[in-house]
């Protein structure tokens, strides 16, 4: 199942949400080796707070399978805070431009493109649905090639730098009209795998 998580349901889904942020450790900071705050096996930062939305993936036994953590860039977020000299220019931002921070796979390559391109379509559905004209990211620069794979208009916010020990740069990812047929035509989702409810009107708000 894909869900939309938030501050007006967080508290229905207490052991997906404690298991994301194990998975989150598990892979930031035990594999990847990032410095990033945790407690009690749980990775969590000053982001994951009442203004942080998740769009998180779970199997059969609703156990996390995959998530990204998505953040209003009408306040403070990572690009802002954290990786401000990523853009040369000034930063995107306003109610129709999200952060999308946190990416969190599966490490089997199989299962982790399975649910990359189900992250992905639900970040247009999302985007449909809560009037997000375009995205904001810090990419490590491998990723950012997978990015450009799918098709989507990107616009680079300033040189690759060092971050976290390898190059990474800040881009804008804009949802146009193609953007979805774009994704379905360059990283496919299977006929069955779940997809974004669109029945949470009160997104727009």
């Amino acid at each position: 199942m894909l869900r939309l998580i938030d501050r007006r349901n967080l508290e229905e889904f207490p052991d997906l949400v404690r298991s994301m942020h194990r998975d989150r450790k598990r892979l930031f900071v035990d594999i990847f080796g990032w410095d990033l705050p945790h407690k009690n096996g749980e990775e969590r930062d000053a982001f994951d707070d009442d203004d942080a939305s998740y769009l998180v993936l779970s199997d059969n036994a609703d156990r996390h399978v995959a998530s990204i953590r998505l953040l209003r860039t009408d306040r403070p977020h990572l690009l802002d805070t954290v990786f401000p000299e990523l853009c040369e220019t000034a930063i995107p931002r306003g109610p129709a431009i999200r952060e999308i921070t946190r990416l969190c796979l599966p490490l089997r390559k199989r299962d982790r493109i399975a649910a990359r391109n189900i992250l992905a379509r639900g970040i247009i559905d999302y985007a449909k649905q809560a009037d997000v004209a375009s995205y904001t990211a810090v990419c490590h620069m491998a990723f950012l090639s997978e990015l450009l794979s799918a098709g989507w208009r990107c616009t680079p916010l300033g040189l690759p730098q060092s971050a976290g020990g390898a190059p990474a740069g800040a881009v804008e990812i804009h949802m146009d009209d193609d953007t979805a047929g774009l994704l379905a035509a360059n990283w496919r989702c299977p006929p069955a795998a779940p997809r974004l409810s669109q029945h949470r009107p009160e997104l727009a708000a």
